[in-house]
């Protein structure tokens, strides 16, 4: 199922374009998070530098454990300009509350690293898993919650316009919709970038939206703006189409998508408005895997 698209740009060229993206928006979610709130002296000086410093420690955590697993344990010589697993960290950890626990955050990281390194996934989104596994641990400590100090205390009626430049709840950096809108322009410039994807995934969530409140009378304004708050977008962009965990081919990327638009509504309906994309996606691999096991034994039985 997965693979990686040819592109002009190097490895090490496409890892600073995710970091151009990382950069961007850790740049606003301290601004909202930090800045605004340390005016409001809602927060002390160090409080201002939580999301870089979140995303700044799973990045050189990730390096020092793969420099030390490949260069001390493996005896190789380590590239860490062709090593795409920190950047992909950096991403979940956007998407992670802003007011999880450091220390929690540091064991979860460490451990989900060394993991990687000895239990490698072929095909399940592993930095898909880490971010459950977040959400399980924060349910388990009954931590889950996506509400900050800019959300109850600077502002708690959003309009949509609001919503769509990030001020409502949500992930350390998942909500702005014009910044992701940027990024992803930034992204088209990576012609590996599976840039349908989104697109079609996106189209597909908001078409089972508008079908499912016409029938059952439900507001269609209210479904919108929870799409806009709920990372949807910005797992669709970044975490679905991580190049080794998803499709290739053009019709596998299309149902792929289509099912993640379709389950990720059903799951933010049913059961959570906020992380339905991340389970969407868990899910939609195993389709895939059983639709691609089919499709061989299709063929070889016609052969």
């Amino acid at each position: 199922m997965s693979g990686h698209l040819k592109s002009k740009l190097t490895n090490s060229k496409i890892i600073l374009l995710y970091y151009l993206i990382i950069l961007i928006l850790t740049g606003y979610a301290t601004y909202k998070n930090g800045i605004i709130l340390y005016q409001k002296n809602l927060i002390n000086l160090i409080g201002i530098f939580k999301p870089l410093l979140l995303v700044l420690s799973g990045i050189i955590i990730t390096y020092l454990i793969n420099y030390i697993y490949i260069n001390v344990i493996k005896k190789d010589k380590y590239d860490y300009k062709e090593d795409y697993t920190p950047l992909f960290i950096a991403l979940i950890t956007l998407t992670l509350p802003l007011n999880i626990s450091f220390i929690l955050y540091l064991v979860i990281i460490i451990l989900s690293n060394i993991l990687k390194l000895f239990y490698n996934i072929e095909f399940i989104n592993y930095y898909n898993l880490i971010k459950i596994l977040f959400i399980l641990i924060l349910l388990i400590i009954g931590k889950y919650s996506y509400l900050t100090l800019y959300d109850t205390n600077i502002e708690t009626n959003f309009s949509t316009l609001d919503l769509f430049l990030g001020r409502g709840f949500g992930g350390i950096a998942t909500g702005n919709i014009l910044l992701l809108i940027i990024c992803y322009l930034i992204m088209l410039f990576n012609e590996a970038y599976k840039k349908e994807i989104p697109i079609i995934a996106i189209a597909s969530y908001i078409i089972t939206l508008v079908i499912f409140d016409l029938l059952f009378k439900n507001s269609v304004v209210l479904d919108i703006k929870n799409l806009i708050t709920n990372g949807f977008i910005f797992g669709c962009l970044f975490i679905a189409t991580i190049p080794m965990y998803s499709p290739i081919k053009y019709k596998e990327k299309v149902i792929y998508s289509i099912l993640i638009g379709i389950i990720s509504f059903v799951i933010n309906k049913i059961f959570n408005i906020y992380d339905g994309i991340y389970f969407a996606i868990i899910i939609t691999n195993i389709i895939i895997i059983g639709y691609e096991l089919l499709e061989r034994r299709i063929i070889n039985e016609h052969k």
